[in-house]
This record gives structure tokens, C-alpha cells and sequence, in this order.
């Protein structure tokens, strides 16, 4: 039972860290692209941008894969009275709340595997948006605004200051770890597609 409660906190975790700085971050170097595009023509950037895009298909497709898992587990872990609470809210009158936004985050980074609409300005900002401004996001951002909350206390998830000099430096940060990340994902399905040909050529 503690193995499954662990399982499921790292899980929740890992989705959490999936959607701050890989979706979150991915939005922002969207919006960065497309702004430095318009003065730099370089087909470098492009290609960084293409990287980018598979990055984050395949983070989709991983986002999707705990989810589920993390769906299953804490069926397990769950008593059976709070077992068919959960399972009431996923299929009951209001499923939506639980199933909307995983769904569109997967939803939006396999349609980024469209060259047509990767090409499209529109709709990469106006995915992009989608991807940084969750649900959550949205309800947290309006009670920090709510009259009874204190700068002091403006916060998100707990984890993040949002005092605009912090903020500005941890969104920075979180665009070149996304691009170190990307970085990693190239280099390693080159050294994927290169082992793949070498045993072709040897068989």
C-alpha cells in the first residue's frame, strides 16, 4: 500500500513538472520563435524549432502515458467508498472536469506533428496559450488578483514566487532547460536512427 501511495505522489509529481516546465516552457519559446523569426532569418532557428515541436509530441505522448497509469494505481490505492467517488466524477454528469484538460494538452501536442499546422501562426500561439494557461492556472491567477490576497502571498503551486523579477528569471530558465532537453531528445534519437541503420547496412 506505501510502494502504491509513493508510486502515485511521484506520479502526480511528474505530471505536475510535465506541465510547468515542458509545457509551460514550450509556450513561451513559441512565442519567443516567432518574435525572433521576424528579425532573423536562419534556418538554424528553424531547425531548433522543429526539434521542439517533436520534443513535445513525444512529452504529450508521455503525459498520457502516466496519467492513465496514475489513474489506475489510485483506483488501487483508494477505499472502495472513495474508489467510487473518483470513478462517479470521471463518468458521471461532471466527467468533463477530470478528463478536459489531460485530453487537450495530449490532444494539442500530437497536432503539433502537422507540418501545416506548425507552420500555422495562429494556431501555434493560440496552442501555445492553451498549454501555459491550465483550468488551475486560470482559477489560481484570479484569487491572487481576489481583493483579500496580499502581494506577500502570490504564489503558484506553492513552489514559484510570482514577483515579476523572479518570475521574468524563472521563465528564462525554464525556456533553456526545455531547449537543453530538446538538445538531449535530438541527440538521442540521432544515436537511435544511426544504430538503426548501421545493423540495416550489416544484415
Amino acid at each position: 500500500m506505501n510502494n502504491n501511495l509513493m508510486m502515485t505522489e511521484q506520479i502526480i509529481f511528474t505530471l505536475q513538472l510535465i506541465q510547468i516546465d515542458f509545457f509551460t516552457a514550450f509556450g513561451l519559446f513559441t512565442f519567443l520563435y516567432f518574435l525572433f523569426s521576424i528579425f532573423i532569418k536562419n534556418p538554424i532557428i528553424k531547425k531548433v524549432d522543429e526539434e521542439t515541436n517533436r520534443f513535445i509530441s513525444f512529452i504529450g505522448i508521455v503525459y498520457l502515458i502516466l496519467w492513465i497509469i496514475g489513474i489506475f494505481v489510485q483506483l488501487n490505492v483508494l477505499p472502495q467508498e472513495e474508489k467510487t467517488e473518483l470513478l462517479n466524477r470521471m463518468f458521471g454528469k461532471y466527467w468533463f472536469g477530470i478528463w478536459i484538460q489531460p485530453l487537450l494538452w495530449v490532444l494539442i501536442t500530437q497536432l503539433l506533428r502537422f507540418k501545416a499546422i506548425r507552420k500555422n501562426i495562429f494556431l501555434r500561439i493560440f496552442f501555445s496559450i492553451l498549454l501555459m494557461i491550465s483550468i488551475e492556472r486560470m482559477i489560481i491567477i484570479t484569487i491572487m488578483f481576489h481583493r483579500d490576497y496580499l502581494p506577500s502571498s502570490w504564489t503558484m503551486y506553492n513552489e514559484v514566487d510570482i514577483y515579476p523579477s523572479n518570475l521574468a528569471l524563472s521563465l528564462f530558465l525554464k525556456v533553456i532547460m526545455f531547449l537543453v532537453s530538446t538538445g538531449i531528445f535530438y541527440l538521442i534519437n540521432n544515436k537511435l536512427r544511426g544504430l538503426k541503420l548501421y545493423r540495416e547496412n550489416n544484415n
